[in-house]
């Protein structure tokens, strides 16, 4: 109550309210993309098994093993549509890794 009161006085005055620690931790956090994080590209060359991708080996430089890694992790997970499951084929794929 009285800090409605001082608040509609300092309005009235026109002085400028001082902003509260709670009024700055109630802002919300900087949002930040993945285009504004290094995200490295690795060409993987994986043959197709069933309705999934094996036998993954990369094409490109990658200069980090943990990059490298979960790139082929990230393959092992794609689906293979039914048209191409089964067929035994290579195939390369580009993996977007943000280490």
């Amino acid at each position: 109550m009285i800090a409605a009161a001082l608040l509609a006085l300092s309005l009235a005055q026109g002085s400028p309210v001082q902003p509260t620690k709670l009024d700055q931790l109630a802002q919300p956090a900087p949002v930040v993309t993945v285009s504004e994080r290094a995200v490295v590209s690795v060409v993987l060359d994986c043959q197709i098994a069933a309705k999934s991708l094996t036998d993954c080996k990369a094409v490109s430089e990658a200069n980090d093993a943990h990059v490298l890694a979960e790139a082929i992790r990230m393959a092992a997970g794609v689906a293979v549509p039914d048209a191409l499951a089964d067929s035994g084929a290579r195939i390369r794929v580009r993996m977007n890794v943000a280490p």
